[in-house]
């Protein structure tokens, strides 16, 4: 078992300060991306699913209320805990680098992921990590930050300008595929969020740019993929 750093349990240690400091708004479009566009009710009704790096548990309530049996999992005992009791689901501790650990291989038809990888030291291992316990043809759907907007978030972080202070590793987009690849996943879907940050609001027209202006997602801030295990 590796020794987990303080860093990673950041989210934890915000307490109540991590609800107050989510973009509502953010949240909402990584959830209606990930899981009702990507993936939709026949693709999680009945079926189980896995919710790594659950945080508040957004992503389980939303799959919970599509009628997937879902378990959410985080390294924060608090998270995870309030995500049991707030959704009504399964809910463990658990390193998303080392999930068979927790659940064996081969175990979950859906597997979810957002804003969860770049908190670790090994976003690519994070991403085998889930590729593992997921069945061969079920589905992966992940999001993570782009590289290309890492000096802009720390220049606020340094500025205080936001709370947080744990790890962050952004990727690329090359990285992933490549990543995915290496896992056996086959990515099928592609989309990038907010063109520019969404503090700055105009929400409707930033939600025509995702909408509208997907040869761009290369420079979007979020890097949001759909993946398939490849059937043995």
């Amino acid at each position: 078992m590796r020794r987990i750093s303080e860093k990673e349990y950041n989210h934890e240690r915000l307490g109540n300060t991590f609800a107050v400091a989510l973009s509502q708004y953010d949240t909402r479009r990584r959830v209606e991306t990930l899981i009702d566009d990507f993936l939709g009710q026949s693709a999680v009704k009945g079926k189980k699913a896995l919710d790594v790096g659950c945080g508040l548990g957004f992503f389980s309530k939303r799959m919970h209320e599509l009628g997937a049996d879902v378990t959410a999992c985080d390294l924060g005992e608090s998270l995870v805990n309030r995500v049991g009791e707030h959704v009504g689901c399964n809910a463990v501790i658990a390193d998303a680098l080392d999930l068979t650990t927790t659940f064996g291989e081969n175990v979950f038809d859906v597997v979810v992921s957002s804003e969860c990888i770049e908190h670790t030291p090994d976003p690519a291992g994070a991403i085998i990590s889930m590729a593992r316990v997921l069945k061969p043809g079920g589905y992966i759907s992940l999001s993570t930050p782009n590289l290309l907007w890492w000096p802009i978030v720390k220049t606020a972080t340094v500025l205080k300008l936001r709370p947080f202070d744990g790890l962050e590793n952004f990727s690329t987009w090359r990285g992933i595929r490549r990543t995915c690849e290496c896992a056996g996943i086959d990515v099928v879907r592609e989309f990038g969020l907010h063109l520019y940050p969404f503090q700055f609001g105009v929400h409707k027209f930033s939600n025509w740019i995702d909408e509208n202006l997907q040869n761009y997602r290369g420079i979007m801030i979020n890097i949001c993929i759909l993946g398939r295990k490849r059937e043995r």
